[in-house]
């Protein structure tokens, strides 16, 4: 029951970002990408293999919807990649297991450092595929920087709301 759930959550992202969120640039180019938030809060209770599966094919799905070459099934996949550094690297502040990922538990100040340093990494992934162009890597890095700001503005005040309940 709990996959079935985690399906119709991803379902529900993918649906959110395609028909709502991209198609609404706010002051030109920035763009929430919304639909990695599951990355980090279900598919750490997935087995490696499956977290780089499903990061894959939420990615996937992004760029067929939006025909967009693969980028975001490569900078989904980066993060997937990744998220066990992330998470030894913010860790839950306790010793006993360090290697069991406990992102609902860890507190909500590491939790939105690790969020935030998770969405900009993998935004500087998507929009340097996306350009594919260093020579204008300053652009590349306040694209990043803004909509990763941007996206991490609607998971805070999401957060927060939920940390009330």
């Amino acid at each position: 029951m709990k996959t079935l759930r985690d399906i119709g959550i991803l379902l529900f992202m993918i649906a959110v970002q395609v028909f709502f969120l991209n198609e609404y640039l706010f002051n030109h180019y920035l763009n929430p990408y919304l639909y990695i938030y599951p990355v980090f809060s279900i598919l750490i209770f997935y087995p490696r293999f499956w977290q780089l599966v499903i990061a894959f094919a939420l990615g996937a799905s992004i760029d067929i919807l939006e025909e967009s070459a693969g980028v975001h099934a490569a900078a989904t996949v980066f993060l997937a990649f990744i998220m066990p550094i992330l998470t030894r690297i913010f860790g839950t502040g306790r010793e006993d297991n360090p290697d069991v990922p406990q992102f609902k538990t860890m507190s909500l100040e590491r939790r939105l450092g690790l969020l935030f340093v998770g969405f900009f990494l993998h935004h500087l992934v998507l929009f340097g595929l996306e350009s594919f162009q260093w020579n204008q890597f300053g652009i590349l890095l306040q694209r990043s920087l803004y909509s990763s700001l941007f996206s991490f503005i609607f998971v805070l005040l999401y957060q927060l709301w939920n940390a009330r309940r």
